[in-house]
């Protein structure tokens, strides 16, 4: 079946690393055009950054930039979401949607702030959605819509794989996907560590280990591969690679990357727990 197309213009509020890495995706793509997208900064020469790279329309007005706009992505932090939200509710239109793209602030938080006119969704895209190999998990809140949900997976799918789930599975994604990347790239540093430690040059090494890395990718992505399958391929029994294994595990690898992805998954929700008894000390205030 055919993705549907991606619906534009598409408004990017916040335009920090990982806004920028959707624009690169979404462009990347062919699918959209830089006259599609409309990117919100709070400095001048952020704007400017992303207008020169990018060629896309920079603007300070938030309200003014989700105004006829198809889809708005939400990209700004924890702290500046509840003020974000109440400057766009009076702008957004009828069968808008709207993508939190927030790890910290919950479905029914959002919904409470935002307009019942609206779609909205949550998605935690990580940053190779720049390359066009992001999985970003995708939920829906109570008003969602088989528009909105055609709108957010083309969008998805244009820089990558969608991945739709409950909310409580989008917060495991987050110490997973969201953050992973950077836990691949962690132990990239460590191998070209290694590397320099047994007298490689510099050079040498980190050329090495980020070239190992992208081949094991690249077949990984293989169809019908599979991990035990391509670790069996390189270990022989009593053999090196099998050798080194057993030094992974006896030094905590896998209790390793299972601690990070707890903290992580505690983190977020932690910080959401945050956010909502705060949106609740607010709205209680006002009344």
């Amino acid at each position: 079946m055919m993705t549907p197309p991606i619906p534009t213009p598409i408004a990017l509020l916040g335009g920090g690393k990982l806004a920028e890495a959707i624009i690169r995706g979404l462009l990347r793509s062919g699918q959209v055009r830089p006259s599609d997208l409309r990117v919100t900064v709070r400095r001048p020469e952020r704007g400017e950054e992303l207008r020169s790279r990018h060629g896309v329309h920079v603007l300070t007005d938030n309200a003014q930039a989700v105004r006829g706009a198809a889809m708005v992505l939400l990209s700004v932090r924890q702290a500046q979401m509840a003020e974000l939200m109440e400057v766009i509710a009076p702008a957004l239109e009828e069968g808008q949607v709207v993508v939190s793209l927030s790890a910290d602030v919950r479905l029914e938080q959002l919904e409470a702030a935002l307009p019942s006119r609206v779609a909205v969704l949550r998605a935690m895209p990580n940053t190779p959605v720049g390359v066009g190999e992001g999985v970003t998990p995708l939920t829906e809140g109570t008003r969602g819509t088989e528009a909105a949900r055609r709108a957010a997976e083309a969008l998805f799918t244009a820089t990558g794989r969608p991945l739709w789930g409950s909310e409580a599975e989008l917060t495991v994604c987050t110490g997973v996907s969201g953050t992973g990347p950077a836990y691949v790239f962690r132990f990239v540093e460590a191998l070209a560590r290694a590397a320099r430690a047994h007298g490689m040059a510099a050079s040498e090494a980190e050329a090495l280990a980020r070239g190992t890395l992208i081949g094991a990718a690249k077949l990984l992505a293989e169809p019908g591969a599979t991990t035990a399958k391509l670790i069996a391929e390189v270990a022989t029994p009593g053999g090196i690679t099998e050798a080194g294994l057993v030094a992974l595990e006896t030094h905590g690898l896998s209790l390793a990357v299972g601690e990070a992805v707890s903290v992580a998954i505690q983190r977020t929700k932690e910080r959401a727990d945050a956010s909502a008894r705060h949106a609740s000390a607010v709205a209680t205030a006002s009344k």
